[in-house]
């Protein structure tokens, strides 16, 4: 098995426990099959980090890799990769997908052995000590507060979950719609705004009714909800986004089906709010169930990319499947109420929110099954 790294040397086996590791003798890189990592992260196989002494990868390091990893290929089974984030310690290595097997440079794998070491050996004691912690703080939060704190007593910090910037890879094409959709965005909120309003919908509505059902509302007024904004901080979250997701996913998909699949998305959202949201709840607005739709593609066909992202007061980069799973969190957690009211007072219901984001998903999962479709090659007789 050569190794992909240098390319110069192949890989051997060296003894781990009872398993068989493929080690580069050149570079040190380290191929652990399914279930092999263990014998790293228990102890069992000693990583060397060469002339650096073994610490966490520097910041930037995880986009870095993952940009490498578009030109590499799995040794074991050819597949395709990238790279992750080990186990949420800041330690990159890459990972294949289809045989799950990883694949760490010597570096990584001295940071991984070195930063599990230290768990083992202090796992109990920090243990006791946050058991400790936990303790004397809810006998100090009950003596200040009583025995009984309710979760909507906690003061929560802006609440939006939204993607700053994104490590893939560059796009090829300009991404012609994602900027116009920004750009009608922004220039129907100005326009409401010079006017002293927000326009109505087709047939006079103020936004789609939830829980309303389908009789009172029509195809064009769900078309035109996708591009109204209640709020300032509703457009500002709709348009990043856009500009840091959907950029990628209609590179990916050419410029009109990623149209039809946004438009797609924000009719399906509003048609689950007008059915399954709450009867006499908030007129939606805005697009929140298209750019719903568009993380759900990008989750689908962008997993592991790092984004960097905002949630509840807190900037962190995380892998794409991560702040998929933090923007659900939020869209089941923050509900109505006197702070939302103030941010975006006509938001999507969570049945709406939810329905874009699982034709988002499913809408990709189709394209990306037709792209390998398309890619087989035809059969041929023989002779």
């Amino acid at each position: 098995m050569e190794c992909p790294f240098c390319k110069i040397s192949p890989m051997r086996r060296v003894m781990a426990g009872d398993r068989e590791i493929d080690r580069c003798l050149a570079c040190g890189a380290l191929w652990f099959d399914y279930g092999e990592i263990r014998e790293l992260t228990e102890g069992r196989l000693a990583a060397d980090a060469g002339e650096e002494t073994p610490h966490d990868p520097p910041e930037g390091e995880l986009g870095r890799m993952h940009r490498q990893a578009t030109s590499l290929t799995c040794p074991r089974c050819g597949g395709r990769g990238g790279a992750i984030d080990f186990q949420m310690t800041g330690i990159p290595v890459f990972h294949c997908r289809d045989c799950n097997g990883y694949l760490a440079p010597r570096k990584s794998a001295a940071a991984i052995s070195e930063r599990f070491r230290f768990l083992r050996e202090h796992g109990e004691e920090y243990a006791r000590l946050g058991e400790s912690l936990a303790k004397t703080m809810k006998r100090r939060m009950e003596l200040a507060h009583g025995p009984a704190i309710r979760a909507s007593g906690i003061p929560i910090p802006l609440p939006v979950v939204v993607p700053l910037a994104d490590a893939g890879t560059e796009v090829r094409s300009f991404p012609v719609v994602t900027y116009l959709l920004i750009g009608l965005s922004i220039g129907v909120y100005l326009f409401a705004q010079i006017g002293g309003g927000p326009p109505a919908l087709p047939g006079g509505l103020p936004g789609l009714p939830s829980g309303a059902g389908l009789s009172g509302v029509s195809i064009p007024a769900s078309l035109v909800s996708l591009f109204l904004h209640a709020g300032i901080v509703p457009l500002g979250a709709g348009s990043l986004f856009l500009f840091v997701l959907g950029d990628n996913v209609e590179d990916r998909m050419g410029w009109l089906p990623f149209l039809l699949f946004y438009l797609l998305c924000g009719v399906l959202a509003g048609a689950a709010h007008v059915l399954w949201g709450k009867p006499g709840g908030y007129a939606a607005l805005g697009s929140a169930g298209a750019v719903a739709g568009v993380l759900g593609a990008y989750l689908v066909f962008f997993p592991d990319v790092p984004i960097e992202m905002y949630g509840m007061g807190k900037v962190a980069t995380v892998p794409t499947y991560l702040f998929a799973c933090a923007w659900v969190a939020a869209a089941f957690l923050i509900g109505p109420g006197p702070f939302m009211d103030l941010f975006n007072p006509a938001p999507l219901s969570l049945s709406g929110s939810l329905a874009g984001f699982g034709t988002g998903v499913s809408g990709a999962a189709l394209w990306r099954f037709w792209e390998g479709a398309s890619t087989v090659p035809p059969l041929r007789a023989d002779g």
